[in-house]
């Protein structure tokens, strides 16, 4: 099967979380994060018009949540709170890699059982979503960082999102700009206690030495 242009598009979003999930510095994390989400505006010309303003919409919301303001968001909580720029997995590189190979396996067991594909789309494109997926999972159980964990769970995200392209009709707009705005706001959340905890902490440091 030869791959044409949006496989290899998928396939560098697969590529990007693989990176995510074994690389220790949190900056480049984020910015491979916000490298899936320029990466997501080319499917949208896979099954939506270049002419329709829906999909323009889609490509302003993907750009401005996934791309810009939740990298942004993230890296900025990391400088405000003034967190170590480095983590560590909880796996190993072997057990990541054994992971890593039972979620292909099960990604083109679940393809090759799924009935027509809409027209444009072949069947590894699909399981690169899959896969996708399958990696923020991983991330989940094998990161034990905040900023990690959020970012396993935007891979998780980026592969509904694509899997909502992938069945042609997509969803209703005011569906679609929910599901943006919820992550924005867990994100947020998630920084905002972060960065009050190491207040509270450093307001307890500071009290033992007074």
């Amino acid at each position: 099967m030869v791959l044409d242009f949006f496989d290899l598009v998928y396939l560098l979003l697969v590529l990007t979380g693989i990176i995510i999930l074994v690389e220790n510095r949190k900056e480049r994390i984020l910015y491979l994060i916000s490298l899936q989400g320029l990466l997501l505006v080319i499917p949208i010309f896979q099954l939506h018009s270049f002419y329709e303003l829906h999909t323009w919409i889609l490509v302003a919301m993907v750009l401005i949540f996934k791309a810009t303001l939740t990298p942004y968001i993230l890296l900025w909580s990391i400088k405000k709170s003034k967190m170590n720029v480095h983590t560590k997995p909880r796996f190993g590189f072997l057990a990541n890699f054994f992971f890593f190979i039972f979620g292909l396996l099960a990604s083109i067991g679940v393809v090759n059982g799924l009935g027509e594909l809409p027209q444009g789309i072949d069947k590894i494109g699909v399981i690169y979503v899959f896969l996708l997926m399958y990696l923020g999972v991983i991330t989940f159980i094998s990161r034990n960082h905040w900023i990690v964990l959020i970012c396993g769970f935007i891979m998780i995200e980026n592969g509904i999102f694509l899997l909502t392209l992938i069945l042609h009709n997509g969803l209703p707009f005011g569906i679609e700009f929910g599901a943006f705005t919820d992550a924005s706001l867990v994100i947020v959340a998630a920084a905002a206690l972060q960065i009050r905890g190491d207040s509270i902490k450093k307001m307890g440091d500071n009290s033992l030495w007074t």
